[in-house]
């Protein structure tokens, strides 16, 4: 799956105001099953790729939306990387979709809190955050001031 799209909008239902959050993800090789096994679709891209699937959810919750829509959408040429078709599109309320993937909001503000403090105990400077591949460790690296700074 790959972030192409994320938005915002207002959709009107009944009179009412509802907030609106969109992601599109790339899920190549299901168009066959994305009619006929949508939760199947939808499990395989959270095992694949649930951090981007957290992050949209967290937004969106964050964002106060009252629904998000996930597009899947495909290569039109499997050799083009720029030509895409929609293949589906699904609401989710975000608080039910996030206690079917077990992300909670509580949980989401407790890691907040942790980096805050995290960084409070440094002294002031430049610092990178790291994760290592393939583990579940986060680094925390203190860089010169001038790193990442451009020369104009």
């Amino acid at each position: 799956m790959k972030y192409i799209v994320k938005t915002q909008g207002i959709v009107t239902r009944d009179e009412r105001k509802m907030y609106l959050t969109r992601s599109l993800s790339l899920s190549l090789n299901r168009r066959d099953k994305i009619d006929s096994q949508r939760g199947s679709v939808l499990a395989n891209e959270l095992k694949n790729n649930s951090f981007k699937l957290a992050k949209w959810t967290a937004q969106s919750l964050l964002a106060g939306a009252d629904q998000m829509k996930i597009g899947f959408c495909s290569r039109s040429n499997p050799k083009s990387a720029y030509e895409h078709v929609i293949l589906a599109t699904q609401f989710y309320r975000p608080k039910d979709f996030a206690s079917q993937i077990t992300l909670s909001e509580t949980q989401m503000w407790a890691m907040t809190r942790m980096f805050v403090t995290m960084f409070a105990k440094q002294e002031e400077g430049k610092y990178v955050l790291m994760r290592e591949p393939n583990k579940s460790v986060l680094t925390m690296y203190k860089v010169p001031q001038d790193t990442f700074e451009e020369d104009e």
